[in-house]
């Protein structure tokens, strides 16, 4: 192995849970592969399976090419020489490790060690070695000979060397287009021919599906299917031909509407039960790979069959297509050219008579999903006479207490109660008809359905906070106060209950006895559940509540740095406590709540390990202290206006220069230093949004308004204290900045109150005169900004999406000298990565390719000779995109330093997502270069004088 996978560089965009355990020991690649390689030397069994199964884990944590190829070269030669067990564990290696072989780079090698098994006696040797080969196809897909040993085999007497045969075959015609054209021939020989068992033909029949390299192979295949369907009507030849025909048509994108017919037609004419249920799978598997080549024809078949259709189950698969197809643009292209007719109501009239739960929320959700499509689409609530709004509105409200009744159904009433959020999602007037719904149905359910119908409440709330009626809070407090769900467990319906009442509130504090209630639920609750609450509620803005709850959690953990997140938390939501109860003084207020924000910044640096870096969450609140104190500094800034007025020369200054803002020069210069603070503060939460690219949307709308806070500010003060003659000119440019049009937010509608009242001060004041008005303004904008609730984010508590990226830099610094490059060559910097997900990779944005940039500055300069120009460039600046090939990415850059000196060298990683939003995640690594000439070196050992022989010395 060579030395820069020893000097691995590990950094993430953020932390997530490892399998490893944490207390395992970190291992050096060498040494792990070391440790595999003398396992796979051992003379037991047992110890060289152990050594091969451990593999798969080894190229997840090094997916480093050098490493990949060598351990692959050592498991070859296990493969060549080792029983048909150990081959066997092999063969799993290869079979988990696919992403990965095109990192091997003596493909031809590791090939030919395997490939030597096959010429075995063994027929078992010869099937594990052609499985083996088979999940290798991806790098040895066109080797001629590979492809005549799978044909011989496929004529082999022995069963399990056929069988292998079949599976190779179907792997390398997935590769190779050229041995599926070659294969497809033979593949419908044996098909057709007498001699071949049944069990055998059926086997073959899945190789077709993957003839899709082109148009005329694809036709062929189809064609050769289409003649199995009316040569070989048995129930089996039938299903499993229609299951290749759709996998074909998938994979080649062509005659998909063509299957999507012959489906339709033999779920209609087949009397056959199996039959038809493999029509109605392959019919959802179409839908949910192509719905897009859908059409009306096509879905009002579906529907009479529905209607037509005796057999729940498949009923049930069918409406489960209709729904597929409700999801994605299909109903919406569909609209564009046709009206909703009566078919499609027939089936949505389901929902209301169908006994069958799953039948009926199924029909609910594609009732829906149309009703929406057509708002949409044609902006109209009205069809026939009837409104399309309430009669969904109404099937829901039905199937929600149909569901209630039997505890059993609680997935269709989850499904039920999805609808009910995507039809306020769609029309916002329907919430006050499904808030109601589910309220009035909370005190006569079980805890377990109760959990279900809050957690539909909150998600309601999530929506849009004014959507809830403040008239529920009576009946959710009673609720939550009442006895019946003490001996419940794990008390999650009491997390909802209290997230509803924090979106009535809209940031406003809740009143005290709303308050002792949730404080009395949670004090006998385990404290996990107190910490969730005291996480909704500091998402929420309520800071007394989340500081009742945190006081005494920092003292229940088994670990030092849990003790000190919660103590950080504590003091945060003790300042943002302090900043709401709104004193006489904001000055003196602000001040206190940052006492409380800076003891928090100490806490949570204090609460920093390896796993978890809480990079994001210091930063956040650093940033949030920043925007206080210039809240503060502005409030002072304001008030020297009227301890120090101008002085009396200054109204001479003014009629001199003719510029009568002038005489407040004082005041000016220090509003366009709080100016600079604010555009600091701004370009730090710019810095932190492309920072965080696993964020939700939601947290990245919080870090905008944050900006658009500053930037709001900012503008004010630039407006106000400008020099220019032309002041509306200058005004006029810098509206543009407007927050638009808001609902539903209470921070949203304060940042637009403060626009409009700017707007309004500038034009009725002008900004040539700095009056008592203009400072008002600006003192009642920081203290009402300032003390606004803070409303954190989803980020700062838990991340649903993980992403990290590793980087490998060749050559590597050691640990105590820098790399040594001549001054008159280029030093190749090759930069190699992987990037790890969590358990929901792209979920809220996908990686599209990996940008790397290479800075260099020079730190310290060496003397040189006068052949080194003086004017040669210190400084390197190189940029690349890569795009990652199964999460893997290599670059190399050629950098030159010709002056000798030492130079610093800094690599940096960004992300770019699929909108070609650049997100500067990291890892950034430091390198150390020294610039040298190996004829100056030469010319300074020359030069130096050498010691006197004793000859000299003795006179004669």
């Amino acid at each position: 192995m060579a030395a820069p996978m020893s000097a691995f560089q590990h950094s993430s965009v953020r932390p997530f849970k490892q399998e490893s355990s944490p207390f395992e020991q970190e291992q050096d690649a060498n040494t792990a592969l070391s440790d595999l390689d003398r396992g796979l030397r051992s003379m037991k069994v047992g110890v060289q399976c152990e050594a091969v199964v451990r593999f798969p884990k080894l190229f997840e944590k090094y997916p480093f090419p050098i490493l990949i190829n060598s351990a692959f070269l050592r498991l070859s030669d296990v493969f060549r020489s080792g029983n048909n067990f150990i081959r066997w564990c092999i063969l799993r290696v290869t079979a988990e490790s696919g992403k990965h072989l095109d990192k091997i780079l003596n493909v031809e090698e590791f090939m030919r060690r395997i490939f030597a098994v096959y010429h075995s006696n063994d027929p078992v040797a010869r099937a594990v070695t052609l499985r083996a080969l088979g999940n290798i196809s991806l790098i040895i897909a066109e080797r001629k000979n590979i492809h005549h040993s799978i044909v011989v085999s496929l004529d082999s007497h022995d069963a399990v060397e056929v069988q292998a045969a079949i599976f190779a075959a179907q792997k390398f015609s997935e590769q190779s287009s050229v041995f599926a054209g070659n294969i497809c021939d033979r593949i419908s020989e044996m098909i057709h021919s007498v001699a071949t068992p049944v069990d055998l033909k059926l086997s073959l029949i899945p190789i077709l599906q993957y003839m899709h390299h082109d148009v005329a192979m694809a036709t062929k295949a189809r064609n050769v299917c289409m003649s199995l369907l009316l040569g070989y009507p048995a129930e089996k030849f039938k299903v499993t031909t229609l299951r290749t025909m759709s996998q074909l048509a998938v994979l080649s994108l062509t005659d998909i509407p063509a299957q999507i017919k012959l489906l339709l037609d033999e779920l209609s004419s087949d009397p056959r039960g199996h039959v038809k249920v493999v029509c109605l799978q392959e019919l959802c598997t179409l839908a949910r790979k192509a719905p897009h080549l859908w059409n009306h024809v096509h879905t009002e078949k579906l529907c009479h069959y529905v209607l037509d259709e005796d057999s729940v189950p498949r009923a049930r698969l069918a409406v489960t297509v209709l729904a597929l197809l409700s999801r994605d643009l299909t109903f919406r292209l569909i609209f564009n050219k046709h009206d909703l007719d009566s078919t499609l109501m027939s089936v949505c009239n389901l929902s209301y008579g169908s006994e069958d739960p799953v039948l009926a929320s199924s029909v609910v959700e594609f009732y829906t999903n149309i009703v929406i499509a057509y708002l949409a689409t044609k902006n109209t609530e009205h069809w026939g006479g009837t409104s399309l709004v309430d009669g969904v509105a109404t099937a829901i409200q039905t199937q929600i207490l149909v569901h209630l009744i039997d505890p059993e159904h609680i997935t269709q009433l989850k499904v039920c109660l999805k609808c009910a959020v995507q039809m306020v999602k769609s029309q916002p007037k329907t919430a006050d008809m499904f808030v109601t719904c589910i309220t009035s149905m909370l005190p006569d359910v079980s805890v377990h359905v109760a959990a279900v119908l809050c957690e539909a409440l909150a998600a309601i709330g999530s929506v849009n906070q004014a959507l809830l009626q403040k008239s529920v809070i009576p009946q959710l407090l009673s609720l939550l106060q009442s006895s019946t769900f003490e001996d419940t467990q794990p008390h999650q319906m009491q997390v909802y209950l209290c997230t509803v009442l924090f979106q009535v509130a809209e940031g406003s504090p809740i009143p005290g006895r709303a308050e002792e209630v949730m404080i009395s639920c949670f004090q006998a609750a385990d404290p996990w559940l107190g910490y969730k609450l005291a996480r909704q509620a500091m998402r929420y803005g309520q800071s007394g509540v989340a500081h009742r709850l945190l006081q005494g959690l920092a003292l229940q953990v088994s670990s030092e740095h849990f003790h000190f997140w919660l103590c950080g938390l504590r003091e945060v939501c003790a300042g943002e406590r302090k900043l709401q109860a709104r004193e006489d003084n904001p000055i003196t207020t602000i001040q206190g709540a940052l006492s409380h924000y800076h003891r928090a910044i100490a806490a949570i640096k204090a609460a920093v390990v390896p796993s978890f870096s809480q990079q994001f969450q210091t930063e956040y609140i650093s940033l949030r202290t920043s925007l206080l104190e210039s809240h503060g500094q502005l409030l002072r800034t304001c008030n020297t206006f009227r301890t120090c007025p101008p002085p009396a020369i200054a109204t001479a200054q003014a009629q001199t220069s003719g510029q009568e803002i002038t005489k407040y020069e004082h005041i000016v210069t220090q509003l366009r230093r709080c100016c600079k603070e604010y555009e600091k503060i701004s370009e730090g939460l710019a810095s932190l949004y492309q920072q965080s690219f696993d964020a939700d949307p939601a947290t990245l709308t919080n870090i905008q308004q944050l900006q658009t806070s500053c930037e709001l500010m900012k503008l004010a003060l630039s407006s106000i204290a400008q020099t220019s003659q032309d002041g509306q000119a200058l005004l006029a440019d810098k509206m543009v900045l407007g927050v638009g049009e808001v609902t539903g937010d209470r921070f949203k509608q304060l940042l637009n109150t403060v626009h409009t009242e700017l707007a309004t001060l500038l034009h009725t004041e002008g900004t040539q005169v700095i009056s008592y008005k203009h400072l008002e303004f600006l003192q009642q904008s920081a203290a009402r900004l300032a003390m606004s609730a803070c409303c954190f984010p989803r980020y700062f508590f838990q991340s649903l999406q993980q992403t990290a990226l590793k980087l490998a830099i060749s050559p590597q610094q050691t640990a105590t000298e820098p790399i040594l490059v001549q001054n008159d060559t280029f030093l190749t910097l090759k930069v190699e990565g992987v990037i790890q997900h969590g358990p929901r990779p792209g979920l809220y944005r996908g990686i599209h390719a990996i940008g790397i940039t290479v800075n260099s500055s020079i730190l310290t300069r060496t003397l040189s000779n006068s052949d080194v120009k003086g004017t040669e460039s210190t400084v390197n600046h190189l940029e690349q995109n890569v795009e990652p090939h199964n999460d893997y990415f290599t670059v190399s850059f050629l950098l030159r330093f010709p002056v000798l000196g030492l130079h610093t060298l800094n690599i940096e990683a960004a992300i770019l997502d699929g909108g070609g939003v650049t997100w500067h995640t990291g890892p950034r690594v430091t390198l150390q270069v020294k610039s040298y000439d190996d004829a100056i070196q030469r010319q300074q050992q020359t030069r130096q004088p050498q010691r006197p022989g004793f000859s000299k010395l003795i006179q004669p």
